[in-house]
């Protein structure tokens, strides 16, 4: 295979998506452009298995673009790994929209949604292409206005509300990149990926330092890392669930791609650096994990999830970033960049069962006709297809293993113990790694709180609404195979984990931007993927042969619950709220919440037997303590500002040209 014939596939790709947008935008032939879609992103996947298995990891110039600004689109191993899983993902989701869009045509524009889902992918495709810091900036905001505007799609209060901050905190984090790269190049915005190694070992500190901060703030506040996440929780649920799914499962990872590309390539960074990013990426996790588990909302809890993971990929790239800061020994720099492999790992894992859970809520959603799990239940009676995919996912999720997400988080720990006897590392360290350690532990096993009790709640037991929609399961099954298969997806990467992540860790310097030695001896366990999956299997056979044997034979009698003469209902199950309880008391002061108790007398003449009623609204501590507080701020200077707004015009360009001749005399 040559270098031109991949070439060729990654143009049919671009090319394909932009007819796959001029049918939709232009024909409003939306059907036959997410056909066309669903197609070039299988083209794009094959495209990109091709450059792993034939190139990898060759950097190759596809193209050179001239006109306007210089363009020459790049693929490397870390950009072929992310435009793979981008494609074959969005493939997936096509598939979903197609029946998806059908039935929320009433409440979506199904020929604008699907045209601002092209262009929206194609932001997220280019950005992985471009090899200067204006490309990279342009298909950022691409990706950004897209997405701003598909999370207003029902065109309701709600939504645009959760749109508009989603535009400002994307913009002002897309303000923080962009100064990191004026800062970094001199104000060179033309500057090329190539040269920050070299760039930044020439500043000073404190612009390392300010340069360093940008990014994080900028790459962060996209990826919905606390405190920058606010927008997160809003955005996601308002979304279709289709574009919930591409932004809580690719949008994000394209943060982590931004994030390893420009700031692993960057020098004497200080050496608090990684720490930074480990108490940033914790805090996320904890935060984000515990409000899944307290959330009702189905979409909302998926979103905290989704900051639950980028908290864990952030933590593990702080491990790698501080490691380097403390030796610069081969040994120490091999398991560092060993870190980024297992980061970018569970950045794929997470991008398949997310998306998964996402068009999952969707289903859920259009049968309940409500996003709240206390008006859910008794889906798998249902939708018994649907409802396994969805386990499938929910176990993805947890993470327990036989999935890739265990080994994500398991590979970071093997390689921690390795740790355990270096001497080139202080008490310091140890305690600073260990800690971590512990504490992604702690957040692992909430986690399978959070799934349980979403899975629970939503599919098992009585339905809870007098509303749920019925019909059959075939009318849906398009939506559930893009499910299943995704599901299934994150089975074989935990299944083939070790020859994946080994054939990865070979091109560890690369993917970390830094040189070393080869690095797949960093491998400290012998207990491969497929041994504990057939462990697994052992066990579960096992079981099953103990329950034949002892339980075979035993009588049983079935008969309805004794309800102490209070007939059973619905209403008697565990709700979502009273599953959550425990951790909502435990964590009070991390959760912020309003609760309100009512009772009244049932009988005016009665006062002993009362009715209570139970009301609680959960509250974010972040936005009530943070960003309210800074609005307060903003809008008093606001109001002090409109005694300038004189309602002339001259007054305005006078403004104008002042703030102008500033401006010039700042940069000259």
């Amino acid at each position: 295979m040559t270098i031109d014939t991949l070439a060729f596939g990654f143009f049919v790709y671009f090319f394909g998506l932009f007819f796959a947008g001029c049918f939709a935008l232009f024909g409003g032939q939306w059907k036959k452009s997410i056909q066309l879609f669903v197609l070039v992103n299988v083209i794009g996947f094959l495209t990109g298995i091709l450059y792993l298995f034939n190139f990898a990891p060759k950097e190759i110039i596809l193209a050179s673009w001239n006109w306007l600004f210089d363009f020459a689109p790049t693929i490397n191993l870390l950009s072929a790994i992310f435009f793979t899983v981008i494609s074959g993902v969005s493939a997936l989701v096509g598939m979903y929209s197609m029946r998806y869009l059908q039935l929320y045509k009433e409440t979506y524009n199904p020929a604008l949604t699907q045209f601002l889902t092209v262009v929206f992918v194609l932001g997220m495709q280019g950005v992985l292409l471009a090899n200067n810091s204006l490309a990279f900036m342009f298909f950022w905001e691409v990706m950004s206005i897209s997405s701003f505007f598909l999370v207003m799609a029902d065109k309701t209060s709600q939504s645009v509300r959760a749109a508009f901050l989603y535009f400002i905190m994307t913009h002002l984090g897309a303000s923080a990149i962009l100064g990191g790269f004026l800062i970094l190049s001199g104000g060179n915005l033309f500057f090329d990926f190539a040269d920050i190694a070299v760039l930044s070992a020439n500043l000073s500190p404190v612009l390392i330092v300010l340069t360093f901060l940008l990014f994080l703030f900028g790459f962060g506040s996209k990826a919905g890392l606390v405190p920058f996440h606010v927008w997160l929780p809003e955005a996601h649920p308002q979304a279709p669930s289709n574009i919930s799914a591409l932004m809580s499962g690719l949008m994000l990872k394209v943060a982590i791609f931004g994030f390893i590309k420009i700031v692993f390539a960057m020098t004497n960074l200080p050496d608090w650096a990684g720490l930074v990013v480990i108490v940033l990426g914790l805090l996320s996790a904890i935060v984000g994990v515990l409000y899944a588990i307290v959330e009702r909302d189905m979409k909302r809890a998926f979103a905290y999830s989704s900051i639950e993971n980028m908290g864990i990929i952030f933590t593990m790239l702080g491990i790698s970033i501080y490691l380097l800061s403390q030796s610069a020994d081969d040994s120490i720099v091999v398991v560092s960049n060993i870190i980024v492999v297992f980061a970018i790992f569970h950045a794929i894992n997470h991008a398949l069962f997310k998306t998964a859970l996402f068009l999952s809520s969707g289903i859920a959603i259009s049968r309940f006709h409500s996003k709240s799990l206390e008006v859910m239940g008794g889906l798998a009676k249902i939708m018994p297809f649907f409802s396994f995919a969805f386990l499938i996912a929910i176990l993805s999720a947890a993470p327990l293993p036989p999935f890739g997400t265990f080994y994500g988080e398991w590979g970071l720990i093997q390689n921690a113990i390795g740790l355990l006897h270096s001497p080139l590392l202080s008490s310091v360290a140890m305690l600073v790694i260990f800690g971590s350690i512990a504490l992604m532990g702690l957040i692992s096993g909430l986690a399978v709180f959070a799934m349980i009790k979403i899975f629970g709640i939503s599919m098992l037991g009585l339905s809870r609404s007098a509303h749920i929609d019925e019909r059959s399961e075939k009318n849906d099954f398009l939506l559930s195979v893009p499910v299943m298969m995704l599901g299934l997806g994150v089975l074989v990467l935990g299944i083939f984990a070790k020859p994946i992540i080994s054939w990865l860790n070979g091109y560890g310097n690369v993917l970390a931007t830094s040189t070393s030695a080869e690095s797949t001896s960093a491998i400290t366990s012998h207990l491969s993927s497929s041994m504990v999956f057939l462990i697994f299997v052992i066990f579960l056979a096992l079981t099953y042969a103990l329950y034949n044997f002892f339980g075979k034979n035993v009588s049983e009698r079935e008969y309805k619950t004794w309800d102490c003469g209070q007939p059973i209902d619905a209403t008697m199950q565990y709700s979502a709220t009273a599953f959550s309880g425990p951790i909502r008391f435990f964590f009070l002061h991390l959760l912020g919440r309003d609760k309100v108790l009512k009772s009244a007398a049932v009988v005016e003449t009665n006062h002993w037997i009362r009715k209570y009623t139970f009301s609680l609204s959960l509250r974010s501590v972040w936005k009530d303590k943070l960003y309210q507080p800074i609005a307060g701020i903003l809008n008093f200077l606001a109001q002090r500002a409109r005694v300038i707004q004189g309602g002339r015009i001259q007054y305005y360009l006078l403004f104008v040209l002042g703030t102008l001749i500033v401006t010039l005399i700042i940069v000259l």
